[in-house]
């Protein structure tokens, strides 16, 4: 339960970011603490890197072993997606600032558009 509301509190953030394109986020509901998005304008895996060298935030980036789900999405024509898992050592301050840091990264991508 608690790691769900973190993965609310990175879901609604994300949301309100132009440019960051959120893949089966609707509802929490059966849903597991990990959230996949992409900015536009990036690649996925440039996204990952500024995430991990600039902010030091993990994240996975990729196909996730699942590339008919990419297929299924579109993303495996940009290289897939960035995927955030939330775990029992996250705190709203780790959320707080991954928010914080893809907000900037995307307007790098809103000045590539």
């Amino acid at each position: 339960r608690r790691e769900m509301g973190l993965w609310t509190r990175l879901r609604d953030g994300l949301r309100g970011i132009d440019g960051v394109i959120l893949y089966c986020q609707d509802s929490a509901e059966n849903h597991i603490s990990v959230l996949l998005f992409n900015v536009q304008g990036l690649d996925a895996a440039d996204v990952g890197t500024m995430l991990d060298v600039d902010y030091s935030i993990a994240c996975r980036t990729g196909l996730h072993c699942a590339p008919m789900v990419h297929e299924h999405l579109g993303t495996d024509k940009i290289h897939g997606g960035v995927r955030f898992g939330i775990g029992p050592f996250n705190t709203e301050d780790h959320i707080d600032r991954a928010i914080g840091a893809v907000g900037e990264i995307a307007e790098v991508g809103r000045r590539r558009r």
